[in-house]
């Protein structure tokens, strides 16, 4: 709760002064005391002298000139409640030329004080020139001077009437056979050529290895695997933890293949001609992938003569 405290304000002033002027005392139903009258009117003046004073002096300062000057608000003593009395311009005052109101704030900023400047020169002092002022035109034409003139490209001449082309890159000079790498393998061909090389190294060490498992056994098929006796001269060689594939189990898986590539094929086949949204691509791409896996195993089992299953 907020307490206002009100010390210069009556709101019965100018009743207090209409009744001084407006009395009648012809009236005997109505008596009037002259003294209060009249001093309730000088109340009511000099406070109202007192508020057009303060609002004169409200942020805003007229100017002899016309221009209200904008300055740093300043508060009223207790006016709650506004003015009592507001002045308004005559009519003469309005839509009249240069007339409007015209703002400038007041400029109240100060410079802070620095370190003094050097004093001016005099009127006749002449101003000195530095001692070491470099001459730019005469180093330039020292410059030219000890310059060495490139000397002119050489050139040959075709015709008789003097056209004339730079014997440089022409391919009448022998330019190629007097670098040092003239008539000697590159390097990028040497490195090839080693790294070719140690690649067929590794593939003679592989396939001699592939070849000592194998026993020497190439082109081995599956008839003869099945008419080969288990005590064959020809037998693979035993590896610990794996063991040979038999000729029924590869059967049996072979078989399953196939039917799982029969399976597949016929699933690829029933899909619609028209591939039109996200899932049918995508559905056409996997089955794709299967098929080519299928048969990459089936090719494998039936071109591998011997293969090893982990006992594990």
């Amino acid at each position: 709760m907020s307490l206002v405290y009100i010390t210069h304000h009556d709101e019965n002033i100018f009743d207090c002064e209409q009744e001084y002027i407006n009395q009648e005392v012809s009236k005997p139903s109505r008596v009037y005391n002259t003294a209060t009258a009249m001093k309730g009117a000088r109340f009511a003046k000099s406070l109202r002298d007192r508020l057009d004073v303060e609002d004169k002096k409200h942020s805003v300062i007229m100017q002899n000139d016309g221009m209200r000057l904008l300055t740093d608000a300043k508060k009223a003593h207790h006016r709650t409640m506004g003015c009592a009395h507001t002045p308004i311009d005559p009519p003469c005052a309005y839509l009249r030329k240069n007339q409007g109101i015209k703002w400038r704030r007041e400029n109240t900023h100060v410079c802070p004080k620095g370190e003094k400047m050097p004093p001016l020169p005099g009127i006749g002092s002449k101003r000195q020139e530095p001692i070491m002022v470099p001459n730019f035109i005469r180093r330039n034409i020292q410059c030219a001077k000890q310059t060495v003139p490139c000397p002119p490209p050489p050139r040959y001449i075709d015709t008789p009437v003097g056209t004339r082309h730079n014997l440089l890159n022409s391919g009448l000079l022998p330019q190629f056979i007097c670098r040092k790498d003239f008539g000697k393998v590159p390097i990028y061909l040497k490195k090839t050529k080693k790294m070719l090389t140690e690649m067929n190294a590794i593939c003679d060490k592989e396939r001699a290895r592939l070849m000592e498992l194998c026993r020497g056994v190439k082109g081995h098929t599956r008839t003869a695997t099945t008419t080969t006796s288990p005590g064959a001269a020809h037998a693979p060689t035993e590896v610990p933890g794996m063991r040979v594939m038999d000729q029924k189990e590869r059967n049996e898986i072979i078989e399953g293949l196939r039917q799982s590539l029969g399976e597949k094929t016929k699933q690829y086949q029933s899909m619609s001609l028209l591939i039109d949204s996200v899932a049918k691509v995508q559905r056409k791409g996997k089955l794709e992938t299967e098929l080519r896996q299928v048969e990459q195993d089936i090719l494998l089992l039936e071109t591998s003569p011997i293969i090893y299953v982990s006992l594990y």
